[in-house]
């Protein structure tokens, strides 16, 4: 037994190219012809010892297999040739494993199987030939493109009735020599067969970034260990799949495995059930999931969210499946940095730029793509994340006072245009007089306390009676917040600012200013959100 296993690892491909044959199969062409005149028998049941022909759309001929095992919820048939004492390496104790995780108990959960965690999590299985159980066919996936398994939709478009049944497809080599990569690839096929019942023409990416996910709900989380790392390695790849599945890579899938698995921490499996159902594919079916379960937001702040969260995991934004990793970031050193050239390769991706440098820096984006822009400052250990906003021409500033360093992440909203340009540099602030003014000042006293999380206290001193504004304004300059308006009498007064915006909302993360006017005179004193 260990020599053939070690000659069964010896024969599996190199990773790097697609295990999931599901979106190469969709891109061949319908119909796909039946070999000629093959005799059929149905069995009126199914049971162990069973033997049925199975048609492969790699190399239209008939598989036959023989039925291993009868469960609650599946058939298990193995290939004749796969079988062990028949030149093949799948045993009878393989196949009672395979079927104990699909039907009863799984590495997330002892009581229940894929089949039960699936339907809970995705929704009802479709049901083309009539039979509630699913069929599992394990056999030798042809060509050496390192398949692992798949479902084939237009099993339900063949002509003869008889051959359309609801089946899964894993490959025999792969599920004796990497077990685990193999069943969480029948948690990955299983969801892509829930999906099809419910909307047959999903955008790829979403249908296989839950099917990712579906591996995380039955317990093989990153059933591909290089999936994810190699999409953290070049997130600029963006979550839109290329439209030739030749093109396809590991990045691919780790993108859209880890944006679902974000939506679903943050929203809720019975949302991913939603949007499952949905009819509106790619972007729009997660609008209409938000609008469906009447929960604030939409894809844009969804996305926007994991963009920030894939490099700051330590944030509010961080979710569970970056296990602390995060996004690489593009160190750049030297200071001044004049208009510097990004580019994001595909939309709905992010390129993370780095000024590990310490003081007062000034930064400057220029595009005209659409994009989005963050910067990260850190100081003192923590970072504080705020949104760049860029106006009608699409320039957009941003000052920040006494960082350890400051990361910017720009995102690609558009289908058109991938560069930027990014200029930094360090600046002297404005002088703010820390202490109390002399009787008969006005004064603009220090925000209390600064960095703050939940509400700054904010002292200010009229000299006499006065007319007087006190509000909050972003690195745009762009009023936030009005927080006092006179007239007020002279003396010390003490306001508050709890973080929101005129309508309520909480702002995010970042460095703000606080600005006293009253008549010809202005004061202001920058202010630390951290959320």
């Amino acid at each position: 037994m260990v020599a053939l296993l070690a000659c069964l690892l010896l024969t599996l491909p190199a990773w790097g190219q697609p295990r999931c044959a599901t979106p190469h199969l969709k891109s061949l062409s319908l119909p796909r012809p039946l070999p000629v005149a093959k005799p059929i028998q149905q069995p009126t049941q199914i049971e162990v010892g069973t033997q049925l022909d199975f048609y492969s759309s790699f190399d239209f001929r008939f598989v036959p297999a023989t039925c291993r095992l009868v469960g609650e919820h599946s058939y298990i048939f193995v290939e004749d040739s796969q079988w062990t004492g028949q030149g093949g390496g799948v045993t009878q104790a393989a196949v009672d494993s395979l079927g104990a995780l699909f039907e009863e108990r799984s590495p997330a959960d002892p009581g229940r199987g894929i089949y039960d965690l699936a339907v809970e999590t995705f929704g009802a299985p479709a049901d083309v030939d009539g039979d509630p159980r699913i069929f599992i066919l394990i056999f030798d996936i042809p060509g050496d493109e390192g398949f692992v398994g798949y479902f084939d939709a237009a099993v339900a478009e063949l002509p003869l009735p008889e051959y359309r049944r609801d089946t899964l497809y894993l490959d025999a080599v792969y599920l004796v020599g990497q077990p685990y990569l193999a069943r969480g690839t029948l948690a990955h096929e299983f969801q892509h067969l829930i999906h099809w019942g419910h909307d047959e023409d999903e955008d790829t990416w979403v249908d296989e970034g839950l099917a990712g996910f579906a591996e995380e709900v039955a317990g093989y989380p990153e059933a591909d260990a290089d999936a994810v790392p190699a999409f953290l390695r070049s997130p600029g790849v963006g979550l839109l799949w290329p439209a030739s599945s030749l093109d396809v890579q590991p990045q691919h899938y780790g993108g859209t495995y880890l944006f679902m698995s974000s939506l679903a921490q943050r929203q809720g499996r019975e949302f991913i059930r939603q949007l499952v159902a949905e009819p509106g594919n790619g972007t729009f079916g997660v609008d209409a999931a938000f609008e469906s379960q009447g929960v604030e937001g939409d894809f844009a702040s969804a996305w926007g969210e994991w963009v920030v969260g894939n490099y700051n995991a330590d944030d509010q934004r961080g979710y569970r499946a970056l296990k602390g990793r995060r996004a690489r970031v593009q160190p750049l050193r030297d200071l001044p940095l004049d208009q510097i050239e990004g580019q994001v390769g595909g939309r709905w991706g992010a390129q993370y730029i780095s000024l590990p440098v310490a003081g007062n820096l000034a930064l400057e984006i220029s595009t005209a793509s659409p994009f989005q822009f963050w910067a990260c400052a850190w100081q003192g250990g923590r970072a504080a994340v705020q949104e760049v906003g860029l106006d009608a021409q699409g320039l957009g500033s941003l000052e920040t006072e006494g960082v350890d360093s400051l990361v910017v992440i720009a995102g690609r909203i558009g289908a058109q245009g991938r560069s930027y340009l990014v200029s930094a540099d360090f600046f002297i602030p404005t002088l703010v007089r820390e202490e109390v003014a002399l009787p008969g000042a006005l004064a603009l006293g220090a925000a209390y306390p600064n960095p703050f999380n939940g509400s700054a206290q904010i002292p200010f001193v009229l000299p006499e009676a006065a007319e007087m504004e006190l509000a909050v304004f972003n690195g745009l300059g762009q009023r936030l917040r009005l927080l006092r308006i006179g007239p007020l009498g002279p003396g010390a007064h003490l306001a508050a600012w709890d973080g929101r915006d005129e309508a309520g909302a909480p702002t995010g993360s970042g460095t703000y200013t606080v600005v006293l006017q009253s008549g010809q005179a202005r004061l202001s004193r920058r202010l630390s959100l951290i959320r």
